[in-house]
Protein backbone atom coordinates (compact mmCIF):
# COMPACT_ATOMS: atom_id res chain seq x y z
CA UNK A 1 0.00 0.00 0.00
CA UNK A 2 1.28 3.55 -0.98
CA UNK A 3 1.63 5.83 1.93
CA UNK A 4 -1.08 8.64 1.87
CA UNK A 5 -0.07 12.49 1.66
CA UNK A 6 -2.12 14.88 3.71
CA UNK A 7 -2.81 18.62 4.85
CA UNK A 8 -6.23 18.51 6.66
CA UNK A 9 -7.11 16.23 9.59
CA UNK A 10 -10.01 13.65 8.50
CA UNK A 11 -11.95 11.43 10.66
CA UNK A 12 -10.24 8.60 9.27
CA UNK A 13 -7.09 10.66 10.16
CA UNK A 14 -8.21 10.97 14.50
CA UNK A 15 -8.95 7.37 14.29
CA UNK A 16 -5.11 6.67 13.31
CA UNK A 17 -2.09 6.88 15.50
CA UNK A 18 -0.41 10.14 14.83
CA UNK A 19 3.51 10.49 15.54
CA UNK A 20 4.32 14.26 15.97
CA UNK A 21 6.98 15.51 14.35
CA UNK A 22 8.68 19.45 14.46
CA UNK A 23 10.25 21.13 11.33
CA UNK A 24 12.41 23.85 12.65
CA UNK A 25 15.40 25.82 11.03
CA UNK A 26 16.58 28.98 9.83
CA UNK A 27 14.61 31.29 7.58
CA UNK A 28 14.55 31.12 4.22
CA UNK A 29 16.21 27.48 4.24
CA UNK A 30 13.24 25.67 2.37
CA UNK A 31 11.10 24.64 5.32
CA UNK A 32 8.21 25.86 3.63
CA UNK A 33 9.20 24.22 0.13
CA UNK A 34 10.14 20.88 1.76
CA UNK A 35 6.75 20.63 3.48
CA UNK A 36 4.70 21.33 -0.42
CA UNK A 37 7.18 18.96 -1.53
CA UNK A 38 5.80 16.15 0.54
CA UNK A 39 2.42 17.06 -0.04
CA UNK A 40 2.87 16.50 -3.56
CA UNK A 41 0.56 18.99 -4.44
CA UNK A 42 3.03 22.36 -4.48
CA UNK A 43 0.50 23.98 -1.60
CA UNK A 44 1.14 23.42 1.81
CA UNK A 45 -1.68 23.60 4.14
CA UNK A 46 -2.56 26.62 6.48
CA UNK A 47 -1.98 24.42 9.41
CA UNK A 48 1.57 24.49 8.08
CA UNK A 49 1.45 20.77 8.41
CA UNK A 50 2.10 17.66 6.32
CA UNK A 51 1.12 13.73 7.23
CA UNK A 52 2.81 10.79 5.52
CA UNK A 53 0.99 7.93 6.52
CA UNK A 54 1.80 4.16 6.61
CA UNK A 55 -0.49 1.30 7.12
CA UNK A 56 0.85 -1.37 9.91
CA UNK A 57 -0.24 -4.61 10.94
CA UNK A 58 -0.13 -4.73 14.59
CA UNK A 59 0.70 -8.49 16.14
CA UNK A 60 -2.89 -9.10 16.09
CA UNK A 61 -3.06 -8.62 12.58
CA UNK A 62 -5.42 -5.69 12.94
CA UNK A 63 -4.55 -2.87 10.98
CA UNK A 64 -4.21 0.47 11.42
CA UNK A 65 -2.80 3.86 9.89
CA UNK A 66 0.13 5.65 11.18
CA UNK A 67 0.64 8.86 10.54
CA UNK A 68 3.63 10.93 10.99
CA UNK A 69 2.45 14.70 10.85
CA UNK A 70 5.22 17.13 10.68
CA UNK A 71 4.47 20.63 11.99
CA UNK A 72 6.68 23.23 11.02
CA UNK A 73 7.38 26.55 13.27
CA UNK A 74 6.81 29.09 11.27
CA UNK A 75 4.84 32.09 12.52
CA UNK A 76 5.45 30.70 15.97
CA UNK A 77 8.93 31.88 16.20
CA UNK A 78 7.48 35.68 16.55
CA UNK A 79 5.62 34.39 19.45
CA UNK A 80 7.65 32.82 22.15
CA UNK A 81 5.06 32.12 24.61
CA UNK A 82 3.80 29.32 21.75
CA UNK A 83 6.82 27.40 21.44
CA UNK A 84 6.18 24.99 24.48
CA UNK A 85 3.22 24.09 22.65
CA UNK A 86 4.46 23.74 19.41
CA UNK A 87 7.35 21.30 20.78
CA UNK A 88 4.93 19.56 23.20
CA UNK A 89 4.05 16.20 22.89
CA UNK A 90 6.60 15.94 19.60
CA UNK A 91 8.21 11.89 18.98
CA UNK A 92 10.53 13.39 16.17
CA UNK A 93 12.69 16.90 14.93
CA UNK A 94 13.84 17.37 11.71
CA UNK A 95 16.67 20.12 11.33
CA UNK A 96 16.44 22.28 7.69
CA UNK A 97 19.64 24.26 6.36
CA UNK A 98 20.81 25.52 3.25
CA UNK A 99 23.80 23.74 1.89
CA UNK A 100 24.94 27.14 0.42
CA UNK A 101 24.58 29.16 3.53
CA UNK A 102 27.02 28.34 6.33
CA UNK A 103 25.33 30.36 9.14
CA UNK A 104 22.08 27.83 8.68
CA UNK A 105 24.47 25.01 9.10
CA UNK A 106 26.12 26.38 12.16
CA UNK A 107 22.68 27.24 13.88
CA UNK A 108 21.93 23.16 13.97
CA UNK A 109 23.57 22.63 17.43
CA UNK A 110 20.98 25.81 18.71
CA UNK A 111 18.09 24.18 17.38
CA UNK A 112 18.61 20.81 18.52
CA UNK A 113 19.17 22.29 21.98
CA UNK A 114 15.63 23.73 21.31
CA UNK A 115 13.98 20.96 20.58
CA UNK A 116 15.59 18.86 23.12
CA UNK A 117 15.00 21.44 25.85
CA UNK A 118 11.35 21.47 24.95
CA UNK A 119 10.21 18.25 24.07
CA UNK A 120 13.75 16.17 25.68
CA UNK A 121 16.06 13.99 23.77
CA UNK A 122 14.04 13.08 20.84
CA UNK A 123 15.35 11.52 17.85
CA UNK A 124 16.43 14.52 15.36
CA UNK A 125 16.96 14.00 11.47
CA UNK A 126 19.32 16.64 9.87
CA UNK A 127 18.51 17.94 6.51
CA UNK A 128 20.45 19.60 4.42
CA UNK A 129 18.75 21.13 1.20
CA UNK A 130 19.10 23.32 -2.12
CA UNK A 131 21.55 20.64 -2.90
CA UNK A 132 20.47 22.52 -6.58
CA UNK A 133 21.95 25.33 -5.99
CA UNK A 134 25.82 23.86 -4.82
CA UNK A 135 28.15 25.71 -6.53
CA UNK A 136 32.10 26.09 -5.58
CA UNK A 137 32.88 28.26 -3.14
CA UNK A 138 33.76 28.88 0.42
CA UNK A 139 30.58 29.26 2.15
CA UNK A 140 28.93 25.95 0.93
CA UNK A 141 28.80 23.03 3.20
CA UNK A 142 30.05 19.48 1.40
CA UNK A 143 28.57 16.46 1.90
CA UNK A 144 31.51 15.05 4.34
CA UNK A 145 31.21 17.91 6.36
CA UNK A 146 28.05 17.13 7.26
CA UNK A 147 27.64 13.96 7.43
CA UNK A 148 30.95 14.36 10.19
CA UNK A 149 29.17 17.16 11.95
CA UNK A 150 25.93 14.34 12.57
CA UNK A 151 27.96 11.41 13.80
CA UNK A 152 29.57 13.99 16.19
CA UNK A 153 26.00 14.51 17.43
CA UNK A 154 25.40 10.70 17.30
CA UNK A 155 28.76 10.02 20.19
CA UNK A 156 26.32 11.07 22.73
CA UNK A 157 23.09 9.76 21.62
CA UNK A 158 21.57 6.65 22.22
CA UNK A 159 19.99 6.77 18.70
CA UNK A 160 21.64 7.62 15.42
CA UNK A 161 21.07 11.20 13.90
CA UNK A 162 21.06 10.48 10.38
CA UNK A 163 21.40 13.14 7.37
CA UNK A 164 20.53 13.69 4.27
CA UNK A 165 20.51 16.10 1.47
CA UNK A 166 18.19 17.26 -1.00
CA UNK A 167 16.29 19.61 -3.24
CA UNK A 168 12.83 20.43 -2.04
CA UNK A 169 12.57 22.69 -4.87
CA UNK A 170 13.00 19.67 -7.13
CA UNK A 171 11.94 16.64 -5.43
CA UNK A 172 15.21 15.84 -4.98
CA UNK A 173 17.05 13.50 -2.47
CA UNK A 174 20.91 14.13 -3.53
CA UNK A 175 22.59 11.99 -0.53
CA UNK A 176 20.62 9.86 1.65
CA UNK A 177 22.72 8.31 4.87
CA UNK A 178 19.10 6.81 6.72
CA UNK A 179 19.31 3.20 5.16
CA UNK A 180 16.40 1.07 4.83
CA UNK A 181 14.45 -0.19 7.55
CA UNK A 182 12.23 -2.47 5.40
CA UNK A 183 13.89 -5.39 6.16
CA UNK A 184 14.19 -5.70 10.13
CA UNK A 185 10.24 -4.50 9.94
CA UNK A 186 8.31 -7.03 8.07
CA UNK A 187 4.69 -5.77 8.98
CA UNK A 188 5.14 -2.37 7.85
CA UNK A 189 4.83 -2.05 4.08
CA UNK A 190 5.78 1.52 3.03
CA UNK A 191 6.13 2.03 -1.04
CA UNK A 192 6.48 5.70 -1.85
CA UNK A 193 8.56 7.86 -4.42
CA UNK A 194 12.04 8.38 -4.11
CA UNK A 195 11.92 11.85 -2.41
CA UNK A 196 10.11 10.70 0.48
CA UNK A 197 11.37 7.56 1.15
CA UNK A 198 14.22 8.56 3.63
CA UNK A 199 11.85 10.53 5.61
CA UNK A 200 9.32 7.32 5.58
CA UNK A 201 12.38 5.26 6.66
CA UNK A 202 13.18 7.83 9.67
CA UNK A 203 9.45 7.45 10.75
CA UNK A 204 9.35 3.76 10.68
CA UNK A 205 12.50 4.02 13.14
CA UNK A 206 10.83 6.48 15.51
CA UNK A 207 8.06 3.70 15.73
CA UNK A 208 10.27 1.30 16.95
CA UNK A 209 10.64 3.33 19.73
CA UNK A 210 7.14 3.79 20.82
CA UNK A 211 4.26 1.16 20.28
CA UNK A 212 1.49 1.49 19.10
CA UNK A 213 -1.84 1.74 21.84
CA UNK A 214 -3.93 -1.30 22.01
CA UNK A 215 -6.76 0.43 21.38
CA UNK A 216 -6.22 1.53 18.29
Amino acid sequence: MEPTIETKFSSQEEKSHTVKIVLVGNSKVGKTTLLEALTGSGIAGRGYSASLEIPFKKENSQRVNIIGRIYDLRSQRYFPYLHSLFYYGAKGGIIVFDVTDRDSFQAISKWRDIIWGHAGNIPILICGNKSDLRQDNQNQVDIEEAVSFTEKLFEKQEFKIPYIEISALKSIVAYNATGSAEDSIEDIYPTTDAFRQPFVNWLIEILKRHEVPDNL
